[in-house]
C-alpha cells in the first residue's frame, strides 16, 4: 500500500482514514492537524482543498491524541482508550 506512505489527495487520505473529508478538514482548521508533518502545498496546489496529506503522519498523529480512525495496525477503528463499550447484542 505505497500510496498510503506518501503525499495524496483528500479523498483518497480520507477512504484510507476511514474519515469523512470534512472531519479531516475541519482538524486541519482547528490545528489538530498541521501544515509540513501533516498537510502540504505543492505545485499543483490551487486552494486549500487540494493540499496533499501524509497518511502515514496523519495515523501518528490521531494515535497520540487518541482519536478513532481507521487503523490497518489493529483492522479497525481504534483510539487510544484501552477499554472496549460492549455492544447490546454481547
Amino acid at each position: 500500500m505505497a500510496a498510503s506512505t506518501g503525499w495524496v489527495t483528500a479523498n483518497k487520505a480520507s477512504e484510507l482514514l476511514g474519515l469523512d473529508k470534512k472531519t479531516l478538514f475541519k482538524m486541519r482548521d482547528d490545528g489538530t492537524l498541521r501544515l509540513g508533518p501533516h498537510y502540504a502545498a505543492f505545485k499543483d496546489t490551487f486552494s486549500r482543498d487540494s493540499y496533499r496529506w501524509n497518511v502515514s503522519s496523519v495515523r501518528k498523529e490521531l494515535r497520540k491524541k487518541g482519536i478513532a480512525f481507521a487503523d490497518p495496525i489493529s483492522s479497525s477503528r481504534t483510539t487510544a482508550s484501552s477499554t472496549d463499550t460492549p455492544t447490546a447484542n454481547q
